[in-house]
């Protein structure tokens, strides 16, 4: 699908992938739907965003809250006549044990991660099923595919988005909607500074060269274009789930010898 003239929704939008995103959506030439809490970032990249062709809504949304999302969907397509493309960006994280971890902290993430994905595919499909066309995007993560200690419920949510974009994919496929993952790997972003920890975790290692948000927003519009099943980032994302699915004991080693015995002590959970 050629994002000129298509009307493109990015949850998340005012930062990290979901901002650089917007702005590869824009440079396309697409209409693009700015939905975060964040009222204030959204104006500023809506503004940033004005000389570019298409136009921008700025529609402030909480994706926990599913009336604010079908309200936040409702508004684009009655803007612009439809919707053409969904891109579930929206994301939160969490450093946190599974056994002894706050079992509050747990729901309130996957509230934002897995269900503020339901409830904006829940909303836009209707519209799209009208067109009988449409691209559905649902930013997933290396991590659900690789999980690492203390980050295990984060990677249960993007696992949990990988099912169901597996299914959603055959479940709309006579509808003419297309379903697109994508799986990010270490990404140079303000996304840690926004999760919740309740334990210490180590930084990554001056080994793993990250990637700019800005090679994700492409990935996802490079996907978009071409209608791909699904997209890795980086070749290096690709090889580590490989190898994670030939010889996932090797895997594990690896974890514990470079990355969790550099671990501090953890914090008592709030």
């Amino acid at each position: 699908m050629n994002p000129g003239g298509r009307t493109v929704i990015v949850t998340g939008a005012s930062s990290g992938i979901g901002r650089e995103t917007s702005r590869e959506f824009a440079r396309a030439g697409a209409n693009v739907v700015l939905a975060s809490r964040n009222k204030e970032r959204l104006d500023a990249l809506a503004e940033e965003l004005s000389p570019l062709p298409g136009k921008r809504l700025v529609v402030p949304t909480d994706v926990r809250e599913r009336e604010a999302v079908e309200a936040m969907v409702a508004r684009a397509a009655e803007t612009f006549s439809g919707v053409d493309v969904l891109v579930n960006n929206a994301g939160l994280g969490l450093d946190a044990s599974i056994a002894e971890g706050s079992l509050d902290n747990m729901r309130y993430v996957f509230d934002v991660n897995l269900f503020g994905y339901i409830y904006a595919v829940r909303a836009v499909v209707p519209h799209m099923r009208k067109q009988g066309r449409g691209i559905i995007v649902n930013v997933s993560s290396v991590a659900g595919r690789i999980s690492t200690p203390y980050n295990g419920v984060y990677s249960a949510t993007k696992a949990s988005i990988n099912s169901v974009s597996d299914a959603l994919r055959l479940e709309l496929a006579e509808d003419g909607i297309k379903v697109i993952t994508i799986y990010p790997g270490f990404t140079v972003t303000g996304f840690r500074d926004n999760s919740l920890h309740e334990v210490e975790l180590p930084a990554p290692s001056r080994m793993l060269q990250g990637v700019p948000a800005l090679a994700v927003g492409r990935k996802i519009v490079q996907a978009v274009r071409r209608e791909k099943r699904e997209a890795f980032v980086t070749f290096g994302d690709a090889a580590g789930v490989m190898v994670k699915n030939l010889a996932p004991r090797l895997v594990d080693w690896g974890i514990k010898r470079f990355w969790l015995a550099s671990r501090k002590p953890a914090a008592a959970a709030e």
